[in-house]
């Protein structure tokens, strides 16, 4: 089996709490970046913007993701699951933010409306290159749309270039695990294709 074949097969997310505590080398994530960026990509408007957050900026993203599951105060278990998340999420080693960057007023879109979609698919492109570059690496991750971006100072805490022309596409949390998740079995793919051979 080739190893691409491995990995796309083998990969599967992990829980940040599995993570150790020791990052994997930066200098390698970078080059996973760089390698994963060659996704396909209409008109080429390389719409992918990164953000490695270092420990602090973790923490922090951590702490706004709490306040939002705790919501208001009210309910005891909303808070004590915004604490776990803090948490769970404030102590992993490593966290890249992707966001998504396009401008809504720009000629392109005005006259192609669609490029909105396909910005947003090279992105995903770009974050399953990335998750099997990982997977390569024997790097553990995990792609979470937890709405963290929602809470007002998110935009501030990241430092988002272009806030008012980005959404964000994942937030990738990778480290060292030794948990290996069980496989995933899928539906039958006669149930979701239409081969007319």
């Amino acid at each position: 089996m080739s190893q691409l074949r491995k990995s796309i097969l083998e990969r599967r997310t992990s829980k940040p709490v599995t993570f150790s505590k020791d990052s994997p080398d930066l200098q390698l994530v970078r080059q996973l970046i760089e390698i994963a960026r060659n996704a396909p990509n209409h008109h080429r408007t390389e719409p992918a913007r990164f953000y490695l957050l270092n420990e602090e900026k973790i923490k922090n993203i951590g702490q706004l993701y709490g306040e939002l599951v705790a919501g208001d105060g009210s309910d005891p278990q909303l808070v004590e699951r915004g604490k776990k998340k803090t948490m769970e999420w404030g102590q992993c080693p490593g966290l890249l933010i992707i966001t998504c960057h396009t401008d809504q007023k720009s000629e392109l879109v005005q006259k192609k409306p669609e490029v909105v979609e396909e910005n947003y698919a090279t992105c995903c492109c770009i974050c399953q290159n990335l998750l099997l570059l990982f997977q390569e690496e024997g790097i553990s991750s995990k792609w979470s749309t937890g709405p963290v971006w929602k809470h007002p100072q998110f935009s501030k805490t990241v430092g988002l270039l272009s806030p008012e022309h980005e959404h964000v596409t994942a937030l990738i949390f990778y480290g060292k695990s030794t948990n290996q998740a069980p496989p995933r079995a899928l539906s039958p793919i006669d149930q979701h294709l239409v081969d007319y051979h």
